[in-house]
């Protein structure tokens, strides 16, 4: 520790403006040198500081100084891990399920169901959703919803041919509303199925492998099923 002379008025007043610049009374390193050009100025001419004694405090300065650099890159550490964990966590619960990607092609669920949603721009008079073979382009289903409202919307086809869902059959899907401004052609998400996960030690996040749409990473999804 620095030890001044109590009867420094210098001394007195630096360590009062260190207390105000400091709330928590712990010194920092230009506070330190404050005090330690203090007890020089006011050191005993007869009998001044050993060069041991001032390599000694600068050390035991440096070594609380490099504990607290420790301690703060060990807490950016557990930070980073304990968010991975939870990326990770977040990964396997989603694996098996399905979740919402942009695209028009979608294939059966495990209930034998197609999902999907819209972002309607505008309210809308009717939103017919059509579904279609890929392959041939023959019309499979359609759905007419009529009256919405603007946003998000979401639709469904259940009790799809057996035939498709035996065969997992990808199904292209097209969104038309009729608004104000005519009948729009919007562009569909549908919900995919997760097969994956994918991660390592040098990116903190988790990408997950979406059923023909390949790599998502897990801040990328907004909804589930």
């Amino acid at each position: 520790m620095v030890e001044i002379s109590p009867t420094s008025s210098y001394y007195s007043n630096s360590v009062s403006d260190n207390k105000k610049g400091n709330e928590g009374g712990v010194l920092a390193q230009q506070d330190f040198l404050t005090l330690l050009t203090t007890q020089l100025r006011n050191q005993d001419p007869l009998s001044p500081m050993e060069n041991a004694e001032f390599l000694g405090q600068m050390a035991q300065f440096s070594t609380v100084e490099g504990i607290d650099r420790v301690n703060a890159t060990l807490g950016q550490m557990s930070a980073a891990a304990n968010n991975n964990s939870s990326h990770i966590a977040m990964a396997a619960n989603l694996l098996g399920h399905s979740v919402l990607v942009p695209g028009n092609t979608a294939r059966p669920d495990a209930e034998g169901n197609i999902h999907g949603a819209v972002e309607l721009p505008s309210r809308a008079s009717d939103v017919v959703v059509t579904y279609s073979n890929v392959e041939t382009g023959e019309t499979l289903h359609s759905q007419s919803h009529g009256i919405q409202s603007q946003g998000l919307f979401g639709f469904t086809w259940d009790n799809v041919p057996d035939s498709i869902v035996e065969n997992r059959d990808k199904v292209r899907i097209t969104v038309t509303a009729k608004t104000d401004e005519g009948n729009l052609m919007l562009d569909p998400s549908v919900y995919a199925k997760v097969t994956s996960a994918i991660g390592g030690p040098s990116s903190p996040n988790i990408v997950l492998q979406v059923e023909d749409y390949g790599a998502l990473d897990t801040l990328e999804v907004t909804a589930f099923r």
